[in-house]
């Protein structure tokens, strides 16, 4: 009979680990979701100079480049409060701190590729 709680503890213990791997998971697909948004901006501005009129290709890329911004914020927000939820378990987990570190310079090259393109045109 003794058994039965210690199987519980253990699936509970296996799921706070799924949970913040799964965390981890959804950060890095949010990351990976804004690189892709300020490149698509950056390379429509590129390739597309010869296709589109100048208003129409700076306003893509524009929103291209601000959703890569706000996909990193979102990003880190989303980290923190899923992080918050889980700070008990023994997985370890990547530290706040590292997340907004990381993220404001990511935020930063965001706003750096934005007024490179509206300075550029």
């Amino acid at each position: 009979m003794t058994a039965e709680p210690d199987l519980a503890r253990e699936r509970t213990e296996y799921a706070e680990d799924r949970t913040v791997l799964a965390n981890e998971r959804t950060y890095s697909a949010w990351v990976r979701t804004g690189f892709t948004a300020m490149a698509a901006g950056l390379a429509a501005a590129k390739l597309l100079g010869d296709v589109l009129p100048r208003w129409s290709l700076l306003t893509i890329s524009t929103v291209f480049i601000v959703y890569g911004g706000f996909a990193f914020l979102a990003a880190a927000w989303r980290y923190r409060h899923c992080h918050r939820a889980h700070s008990g378990s023994d997985t370890p987990q990547i530290p706040f701190s590292l997340i907004v570190a990381g993220n404001g310079l990511l935020l930063c090259a965001a706003a750096a590729a934005l007024a490179g393109l509206l300075l550029v045109w």
